[in-house]
């Protein structure tokens, strides 16, 4: 059911939309509240929301698609605290460290979609009712590793990984569970350690002590010690770069995606225009490349705010050539 955005005449007329809107979007997506405090924050954040969407389908500078989805009664410093994850405080330095094979380039192809080749597990949510828990970068890294191990490895179906096993137990990599974390140092302990499949340490949104009677036992590792090669950064501000390590498989990109445009996506391209530039605190996936047919490029990216976002939990970004700022 979409939620719409009614116009009143008057402050009460607002009121009525907004009581009325709240109502269908808490049966929409089953929410329940334990106290009328809670219930009284949740509807005030969803007016915000709502304000915001409008204020955003008024603005001529937007030309995708904006509206409402699950989270859009968490306060938006909830929402920035829970849901921007990628806390590495050495981004800039570790893209200039570590760079991606210059002498592996080819030329890539002129479009790729990972989704539509098979080789993407079902779309997660970082969060649940109960849990708020920003492990984006450890979804992120999950996507990665499961999705290339099936593309490297010709298996018919992507097997899930634990994204919850690197949650509990690489906070000696320096990620720090539900509080955040990054893509790179969920390799390193990966690379190390190994990693089950999803059903044998299943995701709870939540941080737990680590199962190693589970992330030991041979017979469940999915990959073990020695079966990554190596980790590989790709520079910020280079798209070729970046469209061939795509072609080989999905990687795991932070970007800034506390602005309304990111937050209240719901279809068509984000465009530069309207992007925003900050610190990219939250990783997603790139999934894919293509460019559309009046000739916008973009990338496809694959959120972890489940599918009630985007495009069923998908999104396309405007590829900006070897301008920096975008993605990291």
């Amino acid at each position: 059911m979409a939620q719409t955005i009614a116009r009143g005449s008057g402050r009460d007329d607002q009121l009525e939309n907004i009581d009325q809107a709240f109502q269908n979007f808490t049966k929409e997506y089953n929410k329940k509240y334990e106290t009328d405090e809670q219930y009284q924050v949740a509807k005030a954040a969803f007016a915000e929301s709502m304000r915001e969407i409008e204020e955003l389908r008024a603005n001529g500078d937007i030309t995708h698609e904006v509206g409402l989805n699950e989270y859009a009664d968490v306060p938006s410093g909830v929402f920035d605290k829970a849901f921007q994850c990628a806390t590495d405080p050495q981004f800039r330095e570790n893209l200039r460290s570590v760079t991606y094979p210059q002498d592996e380039i080819e030329a890539p192809p002129p479009s790729v979609d990972w989704e539509a080749a098979g080789a993407l597990a079902p779309v997660r949510d970082q969060s649940t009712r109960l849990n708020k828990c920003g492990a984006c970068y450890a979804i992120g890294a999950t996507v990665v590793l499961e999705s290339r191990f099936k593309i490297q490895t010709g298996i018919a179906k992507v097997v899930p990984f634990s994204v919850q096993q690197i949650v509990d137990c690489s906070r000696a990599y320096k990620n720090e569970g539900c509080d955040g974390g990054t893509a790179k140092w969920s390799y390193l302990y990966t690379k190390d350690s190994g990693i089950v499949r999803a059903r044998s340490y299943p995701y709870k949104a939540k941080v737990g002590a680590c199962k190693n009677s589970i992330t030991r036992d041979p017979n469940l590792k999915c990959l073990k010690y020695g079966d990554i090669d190596r980790i590989v950064n790709v520079p910020a501000a280079n798209e070729a770069l970046m469209m061939q390590a795509v072609a080989t498989g999905p990687v795991a990109v932070n970007l800034y995606a506390s602005a309304p445009p990111f937050k209240h996506y719901k279809g068509g391209i984000i465009t530069a225009k309207t992007c925003g530039v900050s610190t990219p605190v939250h990783t997603v996936t790139i999934v894919g490349y293509n460019t559309s047919s009046d000739g916008i490029r973009y990338w496809k990216i694959l959120n972890s705010w489940g599918k009630s976002w985007g495009m069923k939990g998908f999104a396309y970004i405007e590829r900006t050539g070897n301008e920096p700022g975008k993605f990291q």
